[in-house]
């Protein structure tokens, strides 16, 4: 089995308050993320590629970069703006 090459493309900043904030203001943030990274994947993709299959994808990713580097938080913040894109 091959090992899956990763690519830093980003980074993002989770305010230090993420973690005192109710269920509903981190929901509400991870919505306002994923719609930031929507946004800039329109600008970037052409029309007939799915932004969604793509970010998910990205934030699979993601995920897998920051488990290993132990970023766990972030991952946090990625598997919640996951499940609301698969929702």
């Amino acid at each position: 089995m091959s090992q899956l090459k990763h690519i830093k493309v980003g980074e993002l900043q989770i305010p230090e308050s993420y973690w005192d904030l109710t269920e509903e203001s981190k929901e509400q943030l991870c919505l306002t993320i994923m719609d930031s990274m929507l946004t800039i994947l329109d600008k970037t993709l052409n029309v007939e590629i799915n932004r969604f299959d793509i970010l998910d994808k990205m934030l699979e990713s993601s995920i897998i970069v920051n488990e290993s580097n132990e970023e766990y938080e972030i991952c946090e913040v990625m598997y919640k703006i996951r499940k609301l894109l698969n929702e």
